[in-house]
């Protein structure tokens, strides 16, 4: 026998059915709730990070995206958070993104924008630094992001599910690492580009542009430019293969006609400079027999190559000249025995063979006195002190103590002559000097340099020449006490 379910069984059930299933989904609603908010918001942030890869987001749009709001309070502290966050990371990447891709960058970063006939570097390099400062800024800004959601989840470290959440949906291709390095990038290449302009502004006489090519006057400057040119390359800087000028001029030789005397050293190469328009100095190179100790004229070919092979060459004349030794314009001859001064004048061939004056002297009275020999006058003496407190008028010093200078004086005055020692001129009557009248020996002082060669010997007098004399004074006469030679003003003789 069938028992009949009643129907207030049945509504019983159905309600316990309904009790059961609205507390299996008090139990589980929570989980399908987060579940269909994180896929929502991770497919949001996909979203984002896909149009930011394609650089084309619209900075606008991020709205549109983080709009909805989760109804459920667990989440909607981590959504606030995550959509604030969200906003500046697309906010700052897109700005780096948009700078590196700029047209101005670009064309500042291309030799292209230069005009070639000024190379004027200014507006490239101002619109550099602008970008470079722009990008500084925005990377500023991702590192202070990067450093709040530190903040943010040390703060919340007690809830694991918040924290995991807020790490997930991040990672989704918003690597903040990837904007920062391309920032650090970009930036490196402004600051090698301006580098190479500064190193091309300073150099503009050294180089010029021709359809975007980068040639070069000088070769050492594109040796120079070598290592600047490593990092160019790395740039968008269009000029990393810099060609040289091409050369087909030849090197140009400075050199004129050249002049020594024999016996002299000389260098050519030093006197002549071989230059050339790209390679600057290039080596002379000298050719060509000569004798610097032979006189005569030598020709001489100097030479010079540069680094393209141009060659040229020009020829000078190398003359050396015959030595011609300096000598006083007078020699001088004591010869002692016969107590007379010959001086000899320099000849057509710089010889001592002119007789110019024949003079009476005395030599030491013992006939040893004064030394023979060759010597070289020194010092002059107006008035010269001698043996004996007395005094010579016109001294020149032929060796150590040994004088020309006239008859002894009494005392500095023309007028107290030892007329005595006067008369004796022309025969052995000094102490070792040679004495002679004033007029002879201030004609040697006036006349005859100091480095005049004196030589005293005895023998006997030169053919043509006679042993000259020397006028007498009278023991009587009022102006014994003058040399009656003696040209001075005073001198009673003259009057």
């Amino acid at each position: 026998m069938k028992r009949k379910i009643s129907k207030k069984k049945i509504t019983l059930i159905i309600l316990l059915s309904l009790i059961l299933i609205f507390l299996l989904g008090l139990l589980f609603a929570p989980s399908l709730i987060e579940g269909m908010e994180k896929n929502r918001l991770k497919s949001e942030v996909e979203n984002i990070a896909e149009k930011l890869n394609k650089e084309n987001i619209n900075l606008e749009e991020i709205d549109t995206y983080l709009n909805k709001k989760v109804t459920s309070g667990k989440r909607k502290k981590v959504e606030v958070s995550i959509e604030k966050y969200l906003k500046e990371v697309v906010k700052n990447s897109h700005s780096i993104l948009k700078i590196s891709k700029d047209k101005k960058l670009i064309d500042a970063l291309n030799v292209k924008t230069i005009e070639t006939n000024t190379y004027d570097f200014t507006k490239p390099k101002e619109e550099l630094n602008k970008k470079k400062e722009e990008l500084k800024l925005s990377k500023e800004s991702l590192d202070k992001l990067s450093n709040e959601k530190e903040t943010y989840i040390k703060k919340n470290t007690k809830n694991k599910e918040l924290i995991d959440l807020y790490n997930e949906l991040l990672s989704v291709n918003l690597n903040i690492d990837k904007y920062v390095k391309l920032t650090d990038t970009t930036t490196r290449n402004i600051d090698v580009t301006l580098e190479a302009m500064d190193y091309l502004s300073s150099h503009k006489d050294n180089f010029k542009i021709e359809d975007n090519n980068l040639i070069f006057l000088k070769r050492k400057n594109k040796e120079e430019y070598e290592k600047i040119l490593e990092k160019i390359k790395e740039t968008g800087l269009n000029i990393s293969n810099p060609s040289l000028i091409k050369d087909e001029t030849p090197p140009k030789i400075e050199a004129s006609n050249l002049s020594i005397t024999e016996g002299t050293s000389i260098n050519i190469k030093e006197k002549v400079k071989c230059t050339d328009d790209v390679d600057d100095e290039v080596e002379c190179m000298i050719s060509g027999e000569y004798d610097t100790n032979k006189p005569g004229e030598y020709n001489i070919k100097i030479s010079a190559k540069d680094k393209s092979n141009n060659e040229s060459s020009t020829s000078i004349t190398l003359t050396v000249s015959k030595k011609v030794v300096y000598k006083a314009p007078y020699y001088t001859e004591v010869i002692r025995n016969q107590n007379t001064v010959i001086v000899y004048g320099l000849d057509e061939n710089n010889e001592y063979t002119k007789v110019v004056r024949v003079m009476p002297c005395s030599v030491g009275r013992s006939g040893q006195d004064t030394p023979t020999g060759t010597f070289t006058t020194s010092d002059k003496y107006r008035w010269g002190g001698l043996y004996g407190g007395v005094w010579g008028q016109y001294a020149t010093r032929i060796v150590s103590d040994i004088l020309f200078h006239s008859v002894p004086y009494y005392s500095q005055n023309p007028g107290d002559l030892e007329w005595e020692e006067y008369n004796k001129l022309g025969s052995p009557a000094s102490l070792g000097c040679v004495r002679m009248t004033v007029r002879d020996v201030k004609w040697l002082f006036d006349n005859c340099p100091s480095g005049m060669t004196v030589k005293i010997y005895d023998g006997n007098l030169p053919s043509g020449v006679s042993k000259p004399s020397a006028p007498k004074i009278d023991a009587s006469s009022p102006n014994k006490g003058w040399d009656p030679t003696d040209p001075d003003t005073n001198n009673p003789w003259n009057q």
